[in-house]
């Protein structure tokens, strides 16, 4: 099947695609290599570069470098969050992931190993994004960052009202500021319109804009889209299961049916 053909203006963030785990930070980690191997594979939205942007430009495409383990590039880096991580790392409190997503599973941090975190990849990647961003809304007047991700069944964090139904097949995220309804509205009708099972969820954190750009320029909006990734990954091999290729032309064609719908 043909790559879904994305709007010249749209852009596809890909926040935890990667399993990278720099060097320098290793030897923090007070996880053994088979639990690093099972953290890395709860953590990481596996193959989400080839199911949302099989042959996107690069110009429409940004990936964070490293893996949410290390720093969570959906969470800010500043205010009362920076401020728990600073407590945990003096051993004043227990938190879990964020954005400095390694601190619940590595040694504490001095302020300076976390500044140096922060710099190294937060900051560039919000950086990278931005540019991106508004490359776009200089050329084409607006721009649409779709946040592309998986979640586990397994995963704690994910909630649901009535812990006996089905976990959805999608995720929708809105953001409360740059997601309009009829943005989410037509993300879900199209899902819907191709036997998806939906679930939405308002005020998302996965649902992002650049920061630079958040609550300031309204020609900037988003969704998040989320997997469920028992539908395409077999987690015994760790690698795509036999309906891969299915789930990937299913979600091709919700995605077109979108994107042309937002024309």
């Amino acid at each position: 099947m043909l790559p879904t053909p994305w709007p010249a203006w749209a852009v596809c963030h890909l926040p935890a695609d990667s399993a990278v785990i720099p060097v320098e930070v290793r030897p923090w980690l007070r996880l053994s290599e088979h639990e690093l191997a099972e953290e890395l594979a709860q953590r990481t939205s596996h193959s989400t570069l080839d199911l949302f942007a099989r042959g996107l430009p690069d110009h429409q495409l940004v990936r964070a470098v490293c893996s949410p383990l290390v720093v969570d590039v959906t969470v800010p880096a500043e205010g009362h969050v920076a401020q728990e991580r600073l407590q945990y790392a003096q051993g004043t409190t227990e938190i879990g992931v964020g954005t400095l997503g390694l601190m619940s599973v590595c040694r504490p941090l001095t302020k300076t190993e976390q500044t140096w975190l922060l710099d190294s990849f937060y900051h560039p990647h919000q950086a990278w994004f931005a540019a991106r961003v508004a490359l776009k809304v200089a050329a084409h007047g607006r721009c649409l960052v779709v946040n592309a991700l998986s979640f586990s069944p397994t995963e704690t964090v994910f909630e649901v009202d009535d812990t006996s139904a089905p976990l959805p097949d999608i995720r929708l995220g809105a953001h409360t500021a740059h997601t309009p309804r009829r943005l989410l509205e037509t993300f879900e009708a199209a899902f819907l319109g191709h036997a998806w099972r939906v679930q939405l969820a308002p005020a998302h954190p996965a649902a992002m804009v650049p920061r630079l750009q958040e609550g300031v320029d309204r020609r900037v909006q988003c969704v998040s889209i989320e997997l469920n990734r028992a539908l395409y990954w077999d987690s015994v091999s760790e690698q795509p299961s036999e309906a891969y290729e299915d789930f990937r032309d299913r979600l091709a064609a919700a995605l077109g049916a979108a994107f042309s719908r937002l024309d």
